[in-house]
């Protein structure tokens, strides 16, 4: 006869015999039941009716296997009767204040090994390559690199992605805000800025664990859930390995939870300086729709004198961030007639630009949006937010908080940029994979508070189960896919940076991303210098003859080293170097 008795934490536990097994009864078998339904039909309907010619698409498909398992895992969780060893019979919350730090620094730990084993330490998107840019210019003790004049009407050709349109050409940075460049800059004043991402993983997972052991200070196992669902995620894991501002959102916007719900004046203080800085981490939208159903419930529960404190700070964040490009601009002395070309306005028309684009057929990209954020997450993770449902139903105000900043940040970037090019799941909700993972933990309580001792070793083993799929399947399958992915270029951009010239003249052609290849530093001190060909017209292009040896690097590489792409539109000549002056081409290896 099995033996019930109490845990720590009040939760109720059984000792079975090793040989036999639970079943799983209760709520957790029809919600993950019902999440393995709705993503199988979803990702059928893509397959059969979505698949249109695009990066988004070519990247869905890389996930459907890891959704696969995804259903398989969840149709387990729901018929499999687990065995009672992964249940564990003798489980216990390890104490909080050894685990955090402990998974925390393990995280951090795999991250960084990543960084150099499954990335080899290459920022594959121009996303991640502006930060790196940004970063060494903050480095120098500068905000804004000078362009020397004997490269101005070369710049698009120099950085051919995401830059400031300072008129003049006289200077260039990114167009992102600058606070994840300076975090990298900060900790590449001590170490490799590689170290940033796995650093702030660390303290997203230390504030996260915080948070929810103050939510529910009785239910330290829900805390160690919520943990274990964001460290075992393979978009957390593989995202802190790269420069994306998403790990610093991600960080933010926990420890601003974190000290809002801690409170007074040291807590609210720390919150709105954070909320300051995370406003600029590279987009302004981000954490304002996290933060914002936070603060409408100051209105609703009339504390308004918080209420005005923070809207104040929200309100000059938001002015500080729209005009930052234009301050910094006017305090260059060869760039200030230039500076009113960057401040509100310009602010202005590329919000309504994009909202002009917004196209009603993007329900088919959001859907594989959402798909790809499941692909990437612990499989349990979606059934337990689905279990959450109790506490929205009694109105608790941090699930619905936690579950509207999710919701608006869906409908925000619905209508202004479904399209997330790059990123490894949907980076446009990493911020808020410690929103999920909380109201997870919240669905942990509500299957487990009233659940027959025999019920809660079952919802343990399920756990057990999801987390070693995670752990054993999931992420080596990811990491995988990712250096896969990242090979190409990567080898690509070395054997670039090694030619034996003084110019590389790179033409991107049908290469899928070719264009991100074009990687300058920032004060151009490196050689040879990289310049695209494709945008410059003749007389840039006659220009560069005088710069020096130049050899080219077109389509024909890119194919070899396995960078896929539409080489269709090339042409016979496409073999011939493209300049008068060129040289050569960039050697590729053999092995290629």
């Amino acid at each position: 006869m099995n033996a019930e008795r109490a845990s720590p934490s009040g939760e109720r536990t059984v000792s079975v015999p090793a040989g036999s097994r639970i079943d799983i009864r209760g709520s957790l078998p029809r919600a993950a039941l019902v999440a393995a339904v709705t993503i199988f039909v979803l990702t059928a309907a893509e397959l059969l009716f979505g698949l249109r010619p695009g990066i988004e698409t070519l990247l869905f498909l890389n996930d459907v296997q890891s959704l696969l398992v995804i259903v398989a895992v969840l149709l387990a969780v729901a018929f499999w009767r687990i065995p009672a060893v992964l249940s564990g019979s003798a489980w216990r919350v390890p104490p909080p204040r050894l685990t955090a730090p402990l998974l925390a620094l393990l995280a951090g730990m795999a991250c960084l090994a990543g960084t150099y084993l499954v990335f080899g330490r290459y920022a594959l998107s121009y996303d991640e390559v502006m930060a790196v840019f940004d970063a060494e210019i903050f480095r120098s003790g500068l905000r804004i690199a000078p362009l020397p004049s004997e490269w101005r009407g070369f710049r698009h050709a120099l950085a051919p992605s995401f830059l400031l349109p300072v008129p003049g050409e006289v200077a260039w940075v990114s167009a992102y805000l600058p606070v994840n460049a300076a975090l990298r800059a900060l900790v590449g004043s001590a170490a490799d800025p590689a170290w940033t991402g796995p650093i702030l993983l660390i303290v997203a997972v230390l504030a996260l664990n915080g948070i929810a052991r103050q939510l529910w200070p009785d239910r330290p196992d829900a805390a160690f859930v919520a943990t274990l669902l964001l460290v075992t995620a393979p978009q957390v894991l593989a995202t802190a390995m790269t420069p994306y501002a998403m790990t610093a959102h991600l960080a933010f916007n926990l420890v601003w939870l974190r000290l809002f719900l801690r409170g007074g004046l040291l807590g609210h203080a720390g919150a709105a300086a954070t909320g300051v800085l995370a406003c600029g981490l590279h987009q302004l939208v981000f954490h304002p729709l996290f933060a914002a159903p936070f603060l409408v419930f100051l209105i609703v529960d009339r504390r308004w004198r918080l209420a005005v404190f923070y809207g104040t700070v929200y309100a000059a964040a938001g002015l500080v961030w729209i005009l930052y490009w234009q301050v910094l601009l006017a305090a260059q002395p060869d760039a200030g007639n230039a500076a009113a070309a960057v401040g509100a306005d310009w602010f202005l028309r590329r919000f309504t630009t994009l909202l002009a684009a917004f196209d009603p057929g993007s329900f088919d990209l959001m859907t594989k949006n959402l798909l790809r954020f499941a692909a990437w997450q612990n499989p349990l993770l979606l059934p337990l937010v689905g279990l959450a449902w109790p506490a929205f139903r009694r109105g608790e105000r941090p699930a619905w908080s936690l579950g509207a900043g999710i919701g608006l940040t869906l409908l925000v970037v619905a209508v202004l940029l479904p399209f997330q090019g790059h990123g490894w799941g949907y980076r446009y909700l990493h911020g808020l994979i410690g929103s999920a993972c909380l109201l997870a933990a919240r669905g942990w309580i509500a299957l487990t508070e009233r659940a027959t001792a025999s019920q809660a070793a079952a919802a343990r083993g399920a756990l057990t189960v999801s987390c070693l799929a995670a752990l054993l399947v999931l992420i080596p399958v990811r990491a995988h896919d990712v250096r896969d992915a990242v090979a190409p270029y990567a080898a690509a951009s070395r054997a670039i940076g090694s030619a034996d010239a003084d110019i590389v003249a790179l033409r991107a052609g049908g290469a899928l991303y070719g264009r991100d290849l074009v990687r300058n530093d920032p004060f151009l001190r490196n050689r040879p210098i990289i310049v695209l060909l494709d945008d410059l017209d003749a007389a840039h292009r006659a220009a560069l003859c005088s710069r020096g040896r130049i050899v080219e690097f077109g389509p024909q590489e890119a194919r070899r080293f396995g960078i896929v792409g539409d080489y269709r539109e090339e042409s016979p000549a496409s073999s011939r170097n493209v300049l008068p002056c060129t040289t050569g081409r960039v050697t590729v290896p053999e092995r290629y």
